[in-house]
């Protein structure tokens, strides 16, 4: 009986990770929604690693990398979802530091502020500096960064509401 059940619960933990990959925690969540014990879903885990199918280090690499191919967002949104999935502080930072060094995300918020500038112009609307701010926040850049970028871009010439 309890043979079937791990079986059972391993075919149910590779038919997820067919899909797409998992955090540690995400699967473990998963498989305790279904019902199964404790026990099993640590036997499991256990052996999925053992197996490099489940690996919060290689999934936080790939998330990232996705995630700024796609939609950029700064490290305080990219920190906050990872963490969210369950992913150790310290593999985010190591991941965050590899993949998305500060000249690289000054970079990213200078292209997205462009982007919204041209946008707004195209609608002959001029984005002060206060819309901007929030514009970036919004997409996980910090502070520091937001001002580096809005003082190089030139938006002192932009009236502020």
């Amino acid at each position: 009986m309890k043979q079937d059940e791990i079986e059972k619960a391993k075919r149910y933990a590779l038919r997820l990770l067919g899909g797409r990959p998992y955090t540690k925690k995400e699967l473990k969540d998963k498989l305790f929604k279904r019902g199964y014990r404790k026990r099993i879903v640590d036997e499991i885990e256990g052996d999925l690693k053992r197996l490099n199918l489940i690996n919060d280090e290689q999934f936080a690499l790939s998330y990232i990398e996705t995630r700024l191919s796609r939609k950029p967002k700064g490290r305080r949104l990219l920190t906050q979802e990872l963490q969210r999935k369950g992913i150790n502080p310290e593999i985010i930072k190591k991941s965050l530091d590899k993949l998305l060094p500060k000249k690289k995300e000054f970079f990213l918020a200078r292209r997205l502020a462009g982007k919204k500038i041209e946008k707004c112009q195209s609608l002959n609307k001029v984005p002060t500096k206060q819309r901007l701010y929030f514009y970036l926040r919004g997409r996980g850049f910090e502070e520091e960064i937001i001002e580096e970028v809005i003082e190089k871009i030139g938006t002192t010439d932009y009236d502020d509401e």
